[in-house]
């Protein structure tokens, strides 16, 4: 498939063989690569991808396009591409996991994710990993569940549970000194099921890693979500100091930016914070402001998104046992 791909992207330019060749890579060598006739090393193609003025990220995105793998729609609000069969997994949970909370079909979605988790590889850690965020969703939906019958929800049960699935997660995270996405990514994903003071400490980390490696698209997508997820997790634990001090490091990031959508965002979870802290009139105005800015914006969906959010968020404040709050 490389080779394939890489003598499109050759002709494309106008470039022959003969032009691409030297000390690395001869005319004879290129010829068996394109035909897929010969392996090569990392160094020698980055060379060749260097002589047709690609880089080695648009190659594997144009080479995903060629299998036919979709960008991932459902880890961010901005869709991207990374390479990486766990990242790809973790948007087909996602996908599902978006499914059964806009249907509110709850025991159907229990079966689907049993059955994804079914499909990933259990042979390697991040499929051991995602097979436990699988659980962790299913252990929800029936709370959910629950909830829709009229049940009253143990709410300490359910996070002892949450934190005894989530241990291995954690102690692999305390064991990684340099973060990449995946570690990143782990983080974003299962925090809120690691004890509250556990999720403070890590959250330091996960944010520096973005900040060093903020040149890659998913890491400055999930700088936000890190933070913001991690909000609402302070918010429903009570923690509303350690909540104002990740909107304040928000706050600090998108000063001048131009972001608006992240920046509608921030003052909406201004606004959960403010009506969590007792002052629930300046906070339901923040709210409406953001919800208004989302409509101005023409971005219906985030603005659906955002009203259900704040629904549910007012009835978490007149029922905090029966009705959690995840974002």
């Amino acid at each position: 498939m490389e080779g394939k791909l890489f003598r499109q992207l050759r002709k494309e330019r106008g470039l022959s063989m003969q032009e691409l060749a030297n000390e690395w890579n001869s005319v004879a060598f290129i010829s068996k690569f394109e035909k897929g006739n010969t392996n090569i090393s990392f160094k020698r193609f980055e060379q060749l991808l260097n002589g047709i003025n690609v880089t080695m990220e648009e190659f594997l995105y144009l080479r995903s396009q060629a299998e036919e793998q979709s960008v991932y729609n459902y880890l961010s609000d901005h869709p991207f591409y990374l390479s990486g069969k766990f990242v790809a997994y973790l948007d087909q949970i996602f996908h599902c996991n978006h499914l059964a909370n806009k249907s509110g079909d709850f025991a159907k979605g229990q079966e689907e994710m049993r059955q994804l988790e079914k499909a990933i590889a259990q042979e390697t850690n991040w499929g051991k990993f995602l097979g436990i965020l699988c659980q962790l969703l299913v252990l929800n939906y029936q709370v959910n569940e629950e909830g829709k019958a009229g049940k009253t929800v143990d709410l300490d049960h359910l996070f002892k549970q949450s934190h005894t699935l989530s241990a291995p997660i954690v102690s692999y995270l305390y064991k990684i000194d340099n973060w990449g996405v995946f570690e990143v990514m782990l983080f974003r994903f299962f925090q809120f099921s690691f004890p509250v003071e556990t999720t403070r400490q890590l959250l330091r980390t996960a944010v520096a890693r973005t900040k060093k490696q903020e040149g890659l698209q998913a890491m400055q997508g999930m700088r936000f979500e890190l933070l913001f997820g991690t909000c609402t997790t302070f918010i429903n634990f009570q923690k509303l100091s350690w909540a104002q001090e990740v909107l304040k490091e928000a706050e600090e990031l998108l000063y001048d930016q131009g972001d608006l959508l992240n920046s509608s965002k921030l003052l909406f979870y201004q606004g959960w914070l403010k009506i969590a802290s007792g002052s629930v009139e300046m906070g339901k105005q923040k709210c409406d402001q953001a919800l208004s800015i989302f409509r101005i914006l023409q971005q219906p969906e985030m603005q659906q998104e955002y009203s259900d959010l704040f629904s549910t968020i007012l009835k978490n404040r007149e029922e905090p046992n029966n009705c959690l709050v995840f974002a």
